[in-house]
């Protein structure tokens, strides 16, 4: 089949590779600055209708207390911000600074926010312990997948000269479908959960969780572009040998029938291999053969 034959196996592993890279590219950048990607989110909390009344023994609601009237988090840092309700206006004003053990408790943020010991439900306090475990190992999955997938996308061109750069550009390209699957999975849990969680606690407390549709769908586009790309990597190394041509052509082929001059070919009834053949009796000769002798014995 030759190079361009090979080009053409792994062309479609690669352009998923590319898009896969793309993608978790853009989960990485979300929200580092106020202005870059603000809607690729994984949680959102509404802060407006916060009451704490148990605890400061009057209806005190979150601008009584000093806080935005809405919290984002994003894989390295938090975003907070105002609502215009009437135009249905999210504004951010305000990010944290990223860092890259990053996890988003948002129980330490209020209560260093509104300078007050603030307490949250029991349901919220168990998931938030969920969320500052799991958070540095999601972060940890998203960076070595896209570590991961930028290297399958290096080392597969050489996978254009050979099924052996195809083995070992499917190695990192099923690292790096490991790595986003379990990223993925865990942001996945961790933002159902903690909508579960304050919509739990939601008659009582008053904060509302919105889980963040648009990173979800992302992680998840990005992770089935891995997935392909791994397939299709392995495929590759099963057909499209670059060296096939050049094999086929070092094969011996059939014995061809030898020209014997004058364009003719040698009869059926030619000598094989140069050996003499019985010479023929001239015409009217008598035949030399023996006999018949019915009473001879051997």
């Amino acid at each position: 089949m030759g190079k361009a034959g090979r080009f053409a196996c792994i062309l479609t592993p690669m352009i998923l590779t590319v898009a896969s890279l793309i993608t978790v590219a853009l989960l990485l950048a979300g929200g580092t600055k106020r202005s870059i990607l603000p809607s690729f989110y994984y949680v959102r909390l509404d802060m407006r209708n916060l009451n704490v009344t148990e605890i400061t023994q009057r209806n005190t609601t979150a601008k009584d207390l000093g806080l935005e009237d809405f919290y984002v988090s994003y894989l390295w840092n938090y975003c907070s911000g105002s609502i215009d309700d009437k135009a249905n206006l999210w504004k951010i004003d305000n990010c944290s600074d990223t860092t890259s053990g990053f996890s988003f408790d948002i129980e330490k943020i209020v209560q260093k926010e509104a300078n007050k010991a603030i307490t949250f439900p029991e349901p919220v306090q168990k998931v938030q312990k969920a969320v500052n475990i799991v958070t540095k190992f999601m972060n940890a999955c998203y960076v070595l997948g896209a570590i991961a997938t930028a290297v399958t996308f290096l080392i597969g061109w050489f996978g254009l000269l050979s099924r052996w750069g195809s083995c070992v550009t499917t190695i990192f390209a099923d690292l790096s479908f490991c790595f986003l699957f379990a990223a993925s999975l865990c942001s996945s849990v961790l933002a159902y959960s903690l909508r579960g969680a304050y919509t739990k606690a939601f008659d009582a407390f008053g904060v509302e969780a919105v889980v963040g549709r648009r990173f979800i769908t992302t992680t998840w586009v990005a992770t089935i572009f891995s997935l392909g790309a791994a397939i299709f990597w392995m495929m590759s190394m099963c057909c499209c040998s670059g060296r096939k041509k050049k094999i086929m052509e070092n094969q011996p082929g059939p014995t061809m029938v030898q020209h014997t001059g004058a364009g003719g070919y040698h009869r059926v009834s030619d000598p094989y291999g140069g050996a003499p053949s019985n010479t023929p009796l001239p015409y009217g000769a008598p035949k030399t053969t023996p006999g018949y002798e019915p009473m001879r014995h051997t």
